[in-house]
């Protein structure tokens, strides 16, 4: 019997376009990845742009592929966040900036030192421009006008359209949280609404500051469903097992889980979380004060971990009910990431998981020759002239079109 399963990918910050970011991930993960492909169906037909019925949005399409090889239709998504997040202004830039820079470089990671050092000196030499420019416009010097003119405006437009989205969204300022909670409610009722279209599962893929609202999205859309996560048995008891002792396959045991959840009558689809170059890395200081206090939110399950925080010896109560923080018990959580080196080597802003987060999730180390590798935080699906690289091969993996890992 044929399947069905949607992709829903969450884009990252800067000004995107609408369906830009989708379609050349489904290029990437779907239409030239052959093996996935059903052998009797031709080639011609291998993708369909039909209206998107489940976001509301006129300007998104739903991109769907015909049966691949395992007898799955796949339905991709994408949830646009972009025009909820604009207006931004230099203040609410400066004052997350502020709240980053302005601290003992003593209280951050080791690992982010030599950037908070580079971006403090950036700050300065930028700072220092603006005042040369402002002493010198009339006088007509070359600097000061060129600042002025070119450089000025466009760090200006750098720091509100681009850096702005994480600015504002990774910030709980009072400015900010009126787009924070718009975004999350819109990410929450579109997968509620591709809960009701009868898919066998869901994944959700979030680069970049996407990763941080695909995992914001769960977290709460998750509170609507563990009370009736119960009937599980010995799925549970082996998850809770694996999260005490670290020994077992923890993915295998995860939809594991998650097959026991569907078979008890639980409405819960999402079998999978994959997030690219994702910001989460350094959550220490974008989601709490230091890494102590990120420890006390984690331990306090107000942010969810993978696998999820035990109670003691489990996380689901004497009925089998899973906790409300127990998001990651039946979805897979795998994460890519390109190491950064010297700063313009490989992604400066994603990086492993596992150290915060749970030793649940799949950290996938990846490469691209890329722009010899430099700046490489947008080339997570970019396929260059290789016909199969490695880094795409990585993501396809995650995503299991096939569903192989579900059996």
């Amino acid at each position: 019997m044929a399947g069905k399963q949607a992709v829903l990918l969450i884009h990252g910050i800067g000004e995107q376009r609408p369906m830009s970011t989708l379609r050349g991930f489904v290029d990437a993960v779907w239409t030239r990845n052959q093996p996935v492909h059903h052998p009797h169906i031709p080639a011609a037909e291998t993708l369909w742009s039909k209206p998107d019925a489940v976001s509301g949005n006129f300007e998104l399409r739903q991109l769907t592929t015909p049966q691949n090889r395992a007898n799955i239709r796949t339905d991709f998504f994408e949830f646009y966040w972009a025009h909820l997040m604009q207006g931004t202004t230099l203040g609410q830039v400066g004052a997350w900036a502020s709240a980053l820079l302005l601290r003992s470089p003593a209280s951050l990671p080791k690992h982010l030192r030599p950037l908070w050092a580079a971006l403090v000196f950036v700050l300065l030499v930028t700072a220092g421009g603006f005042v040369y420019a402002q002493q010198h416009w009339k006088e007509d010097h070359w600097p000061a006008v060129l600042f002025g003119i070119v450089i000025g405006p466009l760090l200006a437009w750098v720091l509100t359209a681009i850096v702005g989205d994480a600015a504002r969204y990774l910030n709980p300022a009072p400015g900010n949280i009126q787009a924070r909670t718009e975004i999350r409610k819109a990410g929450i009722e579109v997968l509620r609404e591709l809960h009701k279209r009868g898919y066998d599962r869901i994944v959700v893929v979030g680069h970049s500051l996407g990763s941080v609202i695909g995992y914001d999205v769960l977290t709460h859309y998750w509170v609507e469903h563990h009370m009736m996560a119960t009937g599980v048995g010995a799925a549970a008891d082996a998850l809770e097992e694996c999260a005490r002792t670290g020994e077992g396959d923890t993915q295998q045991l995860q939809r594991a889980y998650f097959n026991k959840l569907r078979a008890s009558g639980c409405p819960w689809l999402v079998t999978d979380f994959v997030t690219a170059g994702s910001p989460l890395a350094h959550a220490e200081i974008l989601m709490a004060r230091d890494e102590k206090d990120f420890r006390t939110r984690v331990a306090g399950r107000e942010l969810p971990r993978c696998l999820p925080q035990l109670e003691g010896t489990r996380f689901t109560f004497g009925n089998g009910t899973p906790h409300h923080a127990a998001v990651f018990a039946p979805v897979r959580w795998t994460n890519l990431y390109f190491p950064n080196c010297l700063i313009l080597g490989g992604d400066l802003v994603g990086g492993p998981l596992r150290r915060l987060f749970g030793n649940g999730i799949k950290d996938v180390e990846v490469s691209t020759s890329q722009r010899f590798g430099l700046l490489s935080h947008t080339l997570y699906w970019s396929m260059g002239k290789e016909s199969s690289p490695a880094h795409v091969e990585a993501l396809r993996d995650a995503l299991d079109l096939a569903d192989d890992r579900g059996k």
